[in-house]
This record gives C-alpha cells, structure tokens and sequence, in this order.
C-alpha cells in the first residue's frame, strides 16, 4: 500500500480509539501488549496491500475477551483453572478469554481496569459488586461499543448485555428446603445466614429467597442471624465465633458467600460439626474437600463450564451487533458427598 497508514484506517482494522492507536504507535507508557501487537499486525497488513475491510475481517477471526473477576479466592482459582481447559475450544471458535483475578480489589480499582479493557479487547465479561462506581464504567465500555455479560451476580440491567448465572432467588429458596424439611420435626430450630455483602446482588437476592421461603413453608424455624463475613476466610470464622460465643444453639446455617475455610473451622472448635445442617455454594477447592468429609452437608452451584461457555457466545453475539437475551440462567445444581463427581 502506498503512502503512511493513516489513523482512520489503523481504527477500522483494529476496532481501537483513535488515543489508543496514537499511545501505541508513539510507545507511550501504559499501552497493553496486546494492544501494540494489534496495531502492528495492522501496520503490516496495511503495508503488504491488504484493505482495510479484509484485514478488519482478518482481525475479526479472533476476538479478544477480557473476564474481570471481583469474586472469592477459591472461586477464582476454580474459573482460572476452567477458563484453561476451554481455551483450545475457545480458540477453535474465534475467541481468546483472558482471566483477570480482582480479588480483594476496590470498587474503584475494578472500574479503572473495566475502562482500560474496553480500549484494548472486545468484550468484557466481569463478576463484580453493583454499585455506581462499577456500573458507570461498565456503561462506558457499553458506550464505546464493546459487549458487557456479567456473571453469577448483575448489575443494573443497562450497564450490561446480558447475565448468565444461576437464578439467584431461587438459590435462597432452594437453601431454605433443604434446611426447613431437614429440621421440620424440631420445635424451634435456629437458622444462621452468612453473607458478605448486599452490594453484590447475588447475596442479596440469595438471603432474600431463603427468608421468603423459611417464612411460607417453615415458619417454626427461627432466622436468629444475619453473619458479615466479608467474603474471606478469615472474616468469616472472627463473624462466626463471635456470633457462637454469644448465642450457643444454632441448627443450621446458610452461607451464600465464600470463606467456607473459617466457617468450617469455627464450627468445628465449637463441636458443631454434623451437629449443624450447613448449606453453601459453589463447588472448589476448599468446598469440595469439606462436603467429602461431611463438614458441609450441601452445595449448590451451577456448571461453569456452561457458564464459560455461554458468556463466550453472548459476549460474541453482542459484539457483532446479535440480539442477546437479557438473561441466560443456568440450571441449579445439588451436591452432597454421594452425588459430587
């Protein structure tokens, strides 16, 4: 091709900003080296005669999927170590899905990371709390026409394309079933729930379907605590312990967060192992080992490689201007020690 490419040509090939094309091609600090890969494969195609709307569609055979996941620690590492073994599939279909742990990470840090991943990939798909800090970010990738899926737990319906997840609701209901029918024949059983916070949706609406439904079907069982375990480990046995020194009984106990390690933990210096009917979510590496030894009685979770998948095929869909639905649900599913793979 004759003559220097310009920045018009450099935007439609590589689906970038006009300032990102222009940090890159100056070597400015800050640029992802993806994205300088993107401009220079661009450079190339443009230099070697390939027009702009072939070499669009050249690019276009791979997008680039960013995962932003504000979640627990073992829970990360389950989706990681997931994500791994769908790349090969991922890739065969035209998608590369990057992984970014934000565990522990601010509001603000993850809105920041949100804004640097729309100049330089795709989509994003992102496990984060629902605030506006969070949301307003999210609005902007939107804005900026990249697609937005969020995963496990929503945010506001117009700060993303689509949720894919388990009904979160009917989770809580599901929870409160299998405690209510286990302690029916107890006259005055106490019931504990344990969460981390009601910014992320998924909490909420979790304790929320378990209350409703203790309240309609099994209205002897006494809801006597509402537990901040702040998501970790740590957190969750102080929360725990403190709430077991004060009150003694307790039946049974829901967990719709994480830090299960110091749940299981406090339960068992207080000789409540067995003894306490324990409900959670999500099967890894430190829940599945607690449900073969029967210190968590039930798990219930979703199959993240569905999961994976169809964030993948939304966030696709979305990009290439698709109709998505506003929700995916994934099915809910139960584990005990005899049923986990």
């Amino acid at each position: 091709m004759k003559g220097k490419p310009t920045l018009k040509q450099l935007m439609e090939i590589t689906q970038l900003s006009r300032a990102t094309i222009d940090r890159a091609l100056n070597d400015r600090p800050g640029v992802h080296p993806r994205t300088r890969r993107a401009v220079d494969v661009a450079l190339k195609q443009l230099a070697t005669g390939t027009s702009a709307r072939s070499a669009g569609h050249a690019r276009q055979a791979v997008y680039q999927f960013r995962l932003l996941a504000q979640a627990g620690d073992a829970f990360t590492d389950e989706l990681t170590r997931t994500a791994a073994l769908l790349e090969a599939e991922f890739e065969a279909n035209g998608v590369r899905l990057e992984v970014v742990r934000c565990v522990g990470v601010s509001d603000e840090e993850v809105a920041a990371r949100v804004r640097e991943a729309a100049a330089e990939v795709d989509g994003i798909g992102i496990i984060c709390t629902n605030t506006v800090t969070t949301s307003s970010a999210l609005r902007e990738c939107m804005a900026a026409g990249k697609s937005v899926v969020t995963l496990i737990t929503d945010v506001d319906a117009d700060a993303r394309h689509t949720y894919v997840g388990v009904n979160n609701r009917s989770a809580g209901q599901a929870a409160a079933f299998l405690i209510g029918r286990h302690l029916q024949a107890h006259p005055a059983p106490d019931v504990a729930v344990i969460v981390a916070t009601f910014s992320y949706t998924c909490h909420e609406d979790r304790e929320i379907g378990f209350r409703s439904l203790l309240r309609q079907r099994f209205p002897h069982v006494n809801l006597v605590e509402v537990i901040k375990g702040a998501d970790s480990g740590a957190a969750t046995y102080e929360a725990t312990t403190r709430f077991l020194k004060a009150h003694g009984k307790l039946d049974g106990i829901y967990n719709v967060a994480g830090g299960n390690e110091g749940l299981a933990a406090a339960l068992r210096e207080h000789g409540l192992t067995g003894r306490t009917l324990y409900v959670t979510h999500e099967v890894n590496r430190i829940t599945e080992p607690l449900l073969r030894t029967d210190a968590i009685d039930y798990l219930l979770t979703q199959d993240v490689r569905l999961m994976l998948r169809t964030t993948v095929d939304h966030l696709k869909a979305a990009r290439e201007g698709a109709a998505v639905p506003s929700q995916a649900i994934i099915p809910i599913e139960t584990y005990s020690r005899y049923s986990l793979y």
